[in-house]
């Protein structure tokens, strides 16, 4: 045990609770942080955790007579902090992640936008122009996200109908689109 660690005891067992954890906090709030902020890459974040740390420690005072490497296990509660603060906000982070990712992708100008509305009716209006059989082929694998095997399956048909007739329905409808559209009417095929 290191001189500090044995003073930081003897105030303790003194009974001068308060000296003794702004004796610690003062030597170890930095060291903290900074191996915190490796772990979690926020400075926000990690000054909570490192807060948090000194607080566990706090509640724990009374039984720290027993602890043999107090650095160490103060250490131990930081990194147990950082890991439960992670395994507690992996969803939002992926969830706050992947929105940012569709903002920055599906930002559009009211042009873009409306063109994209344009654009949209068009499809919808050829849509309902194809043959019933290439319209509904169409809708399951478009709208419904459905797979050629699974819209196979439900129209008890083979696969390779299912392709030929989204194949018929996609040159269909470039064929009723201009060139100026071309481009976004790949988009809206891709994307949905």
């Amino acid at each position: 045990m290191e001189n500090f660690e044995k003073q930081f005891i003897q105030f303790l067992e003194d009974g001068n609770d308060q000296a003794a954890f702004a004796m610690l906090y003062e030597s170890y709030w930095e060291k903290l942080f900074f191996y915190v902020v490796k772990v979690l890459q926020s400075k926000e974040e990690s000054i909570d955790i490192v807060q948090e740390t000194f607080i566990a420690l706090w509640e724990q005072r009374e039984h720290l007579s027993n602890v043999a490497a107090l650095k160490s296990y103060l250490f131990a509660i930081a990194r147990y902090k950082s890991l439960l603060y992670i395994r507690r906000n992996i969803h939002r982070r992926d969830y706050l992640n992947s929105l940012t990712t569709f903002l920055i992708r599906y930002e559009q100008s009211p042009e873009e936008l409306m063109i994209g509305d344009e654009l949209e009716e068009i499809i919808e209006d050829e849509v309902q122009r194809f043959p019933a059989k290439m319209r509904t082929i169409f809708t399951m694998s478009r709208e419904e996200n459905l797979s050629h095997k699974e819209i196979a399956s439900k129209l008890h048909i083979s696969d390779k109908t299912v392709k030929k007739q989204i194949s018929n329905s996609l040159k269909l409808l470039r064929l009723k689109i201009n060139n100026h559209y071309l481009p976004l009417l790949f988009l809206f095929l891709i994307d949905t």
